[in-house]
């Protein structure tokens, strides 16, 4: 990298020149990027090759702090990238440097970054980091294909209610999830504080209880989350995300995860939304064959690599 090159935070003025990154390195519009600039906990930084005034940034680098990675411990990087031309000069180390730099303020222990591409291996040892694992966006834009949900008997399918329901959705999530890759026990006050965020809201979650008919209590058996993001929709993408879906494991293989699929395609649709997105990790093989028979298509890889700040434990 040449000793006259410099990383900078973003600004205003920087508008059209991150404007112009976004669109050459990801298709983004300039909605797209307005709305992930004003983003709550957003931090951007680009690469500028020289001093002098009106040259053209080289790279940039995006990163999130907001509730979900604070929990974790971590910061997130969803966009890092540098011009074909520039890449043997060191500008992706550097804009990396800047997001630990400001990781490590937050008094975060390192950085996971989720990217639409395989950052090299020689990059990855030489900036200290490791690569976590590949995931696969997932798309359906046919979402009345879908069809109907029909219960079987004995269940029910509800919206989730807050604050009643916080504890219940804790205990669901923990006892679906225990087994990911990246799983976080949660509590009543994380599944709480995750609702504060513009594009949640407790409506658009579903609880799927069973009823034995020999107690009062129901028994809960699944949940589906959907994060609608308002900011996406008035762009033009019509696209809903849904971070979380799963079955209790003594209710699975009874068609239930497609009945939870059903249900957030009508809600989505009732959102405005055309689509419903998701991902699943790479090496999920019966996870992945199940979704491909619903409908998604594989639209893409998102690798996931790792950075530490002063020798924190990887996780």
């Amino acid at each position: 990298m040449s000793t006259a090159a410099r990383v900078e935070r973003i600004g205003p003025e920087h508008r059209h020149s991150l404007t112009a990154l976004a669109a050459e390195a990801f298709g983004l519009s300039p909605e797209e990027v307005d709305a992930g600039f004003g983003a709550p906990g957003t931090k951007v930084w680009l690469a500028w090759p020289g001093e002098g005034e009106g040259e053209t940034p080289a790279g940039y680098c995006r990163m999130v702090v907001n509730r979900e990675a604070r929990a974790r411990n971590r910061a997130c990087i969803d966009a890092l990238y540098v011009r074909p031309e520039a890449r043997k000069a060191g500008y992706a180390r550097h804009l990396l440097e800047a997001a630990l730099a400001e990781a490590r303020e937050n008094g975060l222990g390192g950085i996971w970054a989720y990217l639409p591409v395989s950052l090299p291996g020689r990059f990855i040892y030489l900036s200290g980091g490791r690569k976590v694992r590949d995931l696969r966006f997932l798309k359906h834009d046919a979402l009345a294909e879908l069809g109907e949900p029909r219960l079987p008997a004995g269940y029910r399918l509800r919206a989730a209610a807050l604050p009643g329901d916080a504890r219940y959705l804790a205990d669901l999530f923990n006892g679906i999830f225990e087994n990911m890759w990246n799983f976080m026990p949660h509590t009543a006050e994380t599944i709480s504080a995750w609702y504060d965020a513009p594009d949640t809201d407790p409506e658009n979650s579903f609880i799927l209880e069973f009823h034995n008919g020999e107690s009062g209590s129901p028994e809960g058996a699944g949940m589906a989350i959907l994060a609608v993001d308002p900011n996406r929709l008035a762009s033009g993408d019509k696209a809903v995300y849904i971070p979380d879906i799963g079955v209790m494991r003594g209710h699975r293989r009874r068609g239930l995860g497609r009945l939870l699929l059903q249900a957030s395609a009508r809600r989505a649709q009732a959102c405005g939304a055309e689509a419903l997105e998701l991902i699943v990790s790479a090496e999920d093989q019966d996870v992945r064959a199940f979704y491909q028979d619903m409908g998604f298509s594989e639209v893409g890889v998102i690798s996931v690599y790792e950075w530490l700040c002063n020798n924190q434990e990887s996780t």
